[in-house]
């Protein structure tokens, strides 16, 4: 992946439901689903042209001019901290590893130059509890400058109340990125996308469509590309992945980049990052003909 990588913490794990993260079998066993589970938010593996994303984030249009984003070197002095299944050799699941990827890796990072931590909260199979995930809110908390980091929480759940009361303690103190989820759904349901404090990401495809897995509505800070994202697995290949964790990436990445590009802290280019989002039409019904708040970072 190319991205410097260490493991801050490992945490025991009391597994209440194991879940394979394909759409079918995401499909088929959410109704079996433990109210205590939460997982890795990921939906499945398909082909677009390959950099899409970040052709698209410095751009307004919709349509693509075919030239990336200029990152060398950004991200830079700030510290990502991914709190989910593991990454590199530690990452059994290997969930975590293509986040990272998306987020600071060298071949299709945002901000390749950025520092990964990651902080164990899910298992082999991308699942935990929410005791799990709370230790892993509160290691971060422990270890993690306020003015130089930012948390990616690719992952989603059950409405929790603790959860949420966790999270929303963190993100007082830094930038807390979550995905929306993918269940086609309002994200104001599901935890930690419900909590106000976080930065609630959802996901669009390359012709501005909602990606069709994308969870929705008032809870959504930020719209980010989702559908068939670039990334780096923990065997090193090039996959592309769809889902929310990978939308959410992309936004740890680009407070990263903002940060580092314009010598302020992570919560200042949190709060510029959204007030600089562009509004281009994204064709959905359930936005109720609204346009979103989109990414887009001027090189």
């Amino acid at each position: 992946m190319g991205t410097k990588v260490r493991t801050a913490f490992v945490v025991i794990l009391t597994i209440v439901f194991s879940v394979s993260l394909s759409a079918e079998d995401v499909s088929a066993k959410k109704k079996h689903r433990n109210d205590d589970e939460f997982h890795a938010v990921k939906t499945w593996k398909q082909g677009y042209r390959e950099g899409w994303a970040l052709d698209r984030i410095n751009q307004v249009h919709w349509r693509l001019d075919k030239v990336p984003l200029s990152n060398q070197g950004a991200g830079s002095g700030i510290t990502i901290y991914i709190i989910d299944t593991g990454d590199g050799d530690e990452d059994c699941h290997g969930h975590a590893t293509v986040v990272a990827s998306v987020a600071a890796g060298d071949e299709y990072g945002v901000a390749p130059a950025a520092e990964i931590v990651t902080v164990n909260a899910l298992n082999c199979e991308g699942s935990g509890t929410a005791k799990d995930v709370i230790a892993a809110v509160k290691i971060v908390a422990q270890i993690a400058d306020p003015e130089t980091s930012v948390v990616n929480m690719s992952l989603g759940g059950p409405a929790k109340a603790s959860v949420d009361a966790a999270v929303a303690k963190l993100a007082e103190k830094m930038p807390v990125v979550v995905a929306a989820g993918n269940e086609s759904t309002d994200a104001c349901e599901k935890t930690p996308a419900r909590v106000p404090a976080a930065i609630t990401v959802a996901g669009y495809d390359n012709n501005n469509l909602r990606s069709i897995f994308s969870n929705f509505g008032s809870c959504v800070d930020i719209w980010a590309p989702g559908t068939a994202i670039d990334g780096i697995d923990k065997n090193g290949d090039r996959v592309q992945w769809s889902g929310t964790s990978l939308s959410t990436a992309i936004i740890s990445g680009a407070v990263a980049f903002i940060a580092s590009r314009d010598g302020i802290t992570t919560k200042q280019a949190a709060d510029k990052m959204i007030q600089t989002a562009a509004r281009p039409y994204l064709i959905d019904a359930r936005l109720n003909g609204k346009s979103a708040y989109c990414l887009l970072i001027g090189d």
